[in-house]
């Protein structure tokens, strides 16, 4: 993990998904100063793309969040990084696994629209951004992927990380499970199973049994 956040091999590419943007915004401040380009995912997209103006009808949002996913954006273009957002979803009026799935571009999300997973433009486009990047982080999944109409999101991210030459770190308790779902687990780098553990390290805090660690190593 530390290779990847202290000397990593560039550009390097973070893709954060998941549910909600609270849980997540320690790691996405900590990591905007180290990454070239950052890929939020789940519905911690619906924040940032509502955010940003767009029309997200009855998706999952953390109005609270809002002006902080306004400020990381901000931020983002003030350091010349890159935050890629979705162009186009894959949206349904239920949230439910044998719901009707319908692929629109985000100009066209309708009040009764619930975004589950990110469409095909988009995917291919994070593909594409994967296969250039020389560092990759991954975690959390783009999209609904339990349910098989809303799971072409992130098992596009999770085979381009898999084909990708870069150095590739995965964690978390969701993003293990589309690892599994997707096989990719043997050709990634490193996996990380301690996904509380992970999302502290990426927030850039200290983890007592690796401090224990280094103490050891430094005759302490």
């Amino acid at each position: 993990l530390a290779k990847a956040l202290h000397q990593p091999a560039r550009p390097v590419l973070a893709i954060v998904g998941g549910a909600k943007v609270s849980t997540k915004l320690g790691v996405l401040h900590n990591l905007l100063p180290q990454i070239d380009q950052l890929i939020v995912g789940g519905g911690i997209a619906n924040t940032f793309l509502k955010a940003a103006g767009h029309n997200i009808g009855q998706s999952l949002l953390e109005t609270a969040l809002l002006a902080e996913a306004e400020t990381l954006l901000q931020q983002a273009a003030q350091q010349g990084k890159q935050i890629l957002l979705p162009v186009d979803a894959v949206c349904a009026k239920t949230f439910s696994a044998d719901a009707r799935a319908t692929c629109k571009p985000m100009t066209a999300i309708a009040s009764n629209d619930l975004i589950l997973d990110i469409g095909p433009t988009t995917a291919n486009t994070y593909a594409r951004k994967i296969d250039h990047a020389a560092t990759i982080l991954w975690n959390g999944p783009v999209g609904v992927f339990e349910f098989d109409s809303f799971a072409n999101g992130s098992a596009t991210l999770a085979r381009a990380i898999a084909a990708s030459n870069g150095f590739s770190i995965a964690g978390g308790g969701d993003t293990l499970s589309a690892i599994v779902r997707f096989d990719v687990g043997e050709q990634l780098s490193y996996i990380s199973t301690g996904g509380g553990a992970f999302l502290e390290f990426l927030e850039g805090k200290t983890l007592p049994a690796i401090a224990m660690l280094q103490q050891r190593a430094a005759g302490g």
